[in-house]
């Protein structure tokens, strides 16, 4: 399984991201996940990383957002538009892959 996960570098994806590379490494083995790679994507990824995981992932863990904006259009950009973005990409590649957000 191709894991991708948004807002990675955030508290939740950082520690999500580091279990879910034990349980691949085999140091967890308190589940039985195949997982074949761990796509991270925060703010310092491109666009061209979102299209090249969105295209390949078989998960996404969508955690990606703006929590305390200086002005409101940040929390839209962050969070509204950011996710139609994820979606339309997923669309793009007929990537059916489920979404927990």
């Amino acid at each position: 399984m191709k894991i991708l996960i948004t807002g990675a570098k955030g508290f939740v994806g950082k520690n999500l991201v580091s279990t879910l590379k034990n349980i691949k490494d085999g140091k967890d083995k308190t589940r039985n996940i195949d997982i074949e790679d761990i796509y991270s994507y925060d703010v310092d990824n491109t666009i061209d990383d979102l299209k090249k995981y969105t295209s390949d992932c078989d998960f996404v863990f969508h955690l990606a957002g703006i929590n305390r904006p200086k002005d409101i259009s940040e929390f839209y950009e962050g969070n509204s538009s950011f996710t139609e973005t994820l979606c339309s990409l997923l669309e793009e590649h007929d990537n059916k892959s489920p979404i927990l957000i």
